[in-house]
């Protein structure tokens, strides 16, 4: 039996750059979506955006539940997406105030000694002179 030959339909193709340096929130959210999913996706926003509801395909599953997640994992996303900005605007206010001490990588900050109330009795003579002694026969 031979195979009917199916038509195609028609399309027009739509196309946009998206630059690396300005859109890069764009580049991050188009390589998220699985490719067979791609043109579904900028359809269904260019929709949303026009205020134009179309029926889906498939039954939308609503849980409030759902929908909070999707809310935090979008604050999450935003955050992290920011996170090298604000990093940088720290950077360069403490550059600019000079307000941290350079310090290496490991070593703890410096302790205050610990304060000395007037109750306690300073050390004599005698136990000063005895601590001393103590200190010369102490091997180290």
């Amino acid at each position: 039996m031979p195979k009917k030959n199916k038509s195609k339909r028609a399309f027009k193709l739509i196309a946009f750059k998206a630059y690396y340096d300005t859109d890069q929130d764009i580049l991050d959210w188009w390589e998220s979506i699985e490719e067979g999913e791609r043109s579904d996706a900028l359809r269904d926003l260019i929709r949303e955006q026009l205020g134009i509801r179309r029926k889906s395909k498939a039954p939308i599953i609503d849980l409030p539940e759902l929908l909070e997640v999707r809310r935090d994992t979008l604050w999450i996303r935003d955050a992290l997406n920011d996170m090298p900005a604000f990093l940088e605007r720290i950077i360069q206010h403490v550059a600019a105030n000079g307000v941290v001490q350079s310090m290496a990588v490991g070593q703890h900050p410096p302790r205050t000694s610990p304060s000395v109330t007037r109750d306690e009795p300073a050390l004599t003579d005698d136990d000063a002179e005895r601590r001393t002694k103590r200190m010369r026969k102490a091997t180290w």
